[in-house]
């Protein structure tokens, strides 16, 4: 046996904890029998909310504490430096450490089956079984990425004093129900119509149970993925590309009735992937740490020409950006975006140098948006890369903020267009004037990047 999981249900399991989740359970259903005057239907129903009570709240707890418990207590080291593999160890201690989560769990699940079956249905067959295999499904999820974004904290906060378990658990819980696109738990639960995907229509419960079972495989790939950066083994960062082409393959797939009302055009096709390379190329840069000394040996191995070691080093960021520039890119010159003559036009100091235009065009707008991309990522590097590093990412997300909404909102509303640019992409300003302005931020900021690698490789003596 898993020398991880055996450790973890010898710590969770006790006798008396063998004996209290099964008497809760019969307890708790015994009184709702009695109230509702042998209810089946309400019967099952409270047994389903005790079993999503126990998988959802405690369960996603527990999962985001498993790695902070250890870390707390001064054991996550010495763990590391076990003989265990990074797989043995990611589902050892996600399972063992759930372990008694579903020992009690399951008693108020099998209730579930059992009142159903008697009152003449079928748990396991059709509609109603894979209602059944769902709510498992909900359980196991929301408890996944909870130690998944366990994980990913665990790697940003190089102190490791304290980690974010409360964060963890909303992750989960949140999670938990995006997924199956509704709240399909107790008396909320409706039922999803056919949904269309490349063209063909598929039973919304049996859709919704498949991508649940889909997202779940990645969050369990992705923590077993982070557990080898953990375990100090050599990965070279392929995970996060190929789940980003994962998710826009399904996004197209949902909206192909779209596409096809567009004639499958090239921007049609393209314009969801676009987007969601641009949000995934943000959700890397700000989930894994900046650390200036791996970026300093990532430089150095690529000027040396030791690829393999320069991919091992590489950022998570840099692929998905690279997928972002190359359908920027496409959409740019095949993308066929039309003329818009009906925008506003730029007006306020400088507009006599924008009236030179015969019509505003926003054919150029992914390229401008790409270009955008790259000075926020060089501006995050930058704040991380200062003095005041551990607060670098709170600092790049405030800026952020301001810049993208009440500034912005400011300038639009006193017409300086011209200004605008400055701060984000403005569509109704000329494409050479938005490329140039973002070009000029990327290119000062990238100088100010590689100024602060080459201080924190310098040597300070320390003043006497």
């Amino acid at each position: 046996m898993n020398p991880e999981l055996r450790r973890n249900l010898w710590l969770q399991f006790s006798p008396l904890r063998l004996i209290i989740a099964p008497l809760a359970v019969g307890i708790v259903l015994l009184l709702v029998w009695l109230l509702t005057d042998h209810s089946h239907d309400l019967v099952a129903h409270a047994a389903e909310w005790y079993f999503l009570i126990i998988v959802l709240f405690w369960g996603t707890r527990r999962a985001a504490d498993l790695v902070a418990e250890e870390v707390a207590g001064g054991t996550w080291d010495s763990q590391r430096m076990s003989t265990l593999g990074a797989w043995q160890m990611t589902w050892g201690k996600f399972i063992g450490g759930i372990s008694y989560v579903w020992y009690s769990a399951a008693f108020a699940f099998v209730a579930r089956l059992w009142v159903q079956s008697a009152g003449g249905l079928s748990p396991w067959q059709g509609e109603l079984g894979l209602e059944n295999l769902h709510i498992l499904g909900i359980g196991l999820f929301g408890q996944a990425v909870s130690f998944l974004t366990s994980l990913v904290l665990l790697r940003k906060q190089v102190t490791r004093r304290r980690l974010g378990v409360t964060l963890s658990q909303f992750a989960g819980l949140g999670a938990s129900i995006l997924v199956p696109g509704h709240l399909d738990i107790g008396v909320f639960s409706h039922e999803l119509p056919d949904i269309g995907w490349f063209g063909r229509d598929y039973p919304g419960a049996g859709f919704a149970f498949v991508t649940l079972m889909l997202f779940l495989g990645w969050a369990i790939f992705g923590a077993y993925r982070l557990m080898r950066v953990e375990l100090q083994f050599r990965c070279i960062p392929w995970a996060w590309l190929a789940f980003a082409v994962f998710v826009m393959v399904y996004a197209d797939g949902l909206l192909y009735g779209v596409i096809q009302t567009a004639h499958g055009s090239f921007f049609a096709w393209c314009f969801a992937p676009f987007v969601l390379a641009h949000a995934m190329t943000y959700a890397a840069i700000f989930l894994e740490p900046k650390d200036v000394v791996r970026y300093r040996a990532f430089g150095a191995a690529l000027a040396q020409s030791r690829l393999f070691r320069a991919l091992t080093l590489l950022p998570q960021w840099i692929p998905i950006f690279l997928m972002t520039v190359a359908i920027g890119l496409g959409l740019t010159l095949f993308g066929g975006l039309d003329d818009l003559p009906d925008l506003p036009p730029v007006q306020g100091p400088g507009s006599m140098l924008l009236n030179m235009r015969s019509s505003v065009t926003v054919s150029a707008l992914p390229l401008v948006v790409v270009l955008y991309v790259l000075r926020d990522v060089l501006l995050v590097l930058f704040l991380n890369f200062g003095s005041r590093r551990g607060r670098g990412d709170i600092m790049a997300i405030i800026c952020l903020a301001l810049v993208y909404f009440p500034a912005y909102g400011v300038l639009a509303f006193l017409n300086a267009g011209l200004v605008i640019t400055i701060l984000a992409p403005y569509p109704p300003a000329p494409a050479l004037l938005s490329i140039g302005v973002a070009g000029a931020e990327c290119v000062v900021l990238a100088a100010l990047v590689l100024r602060r690698m080459r201080a924190a490789g310098q040597f300070r003596p320390a003043a006497a």
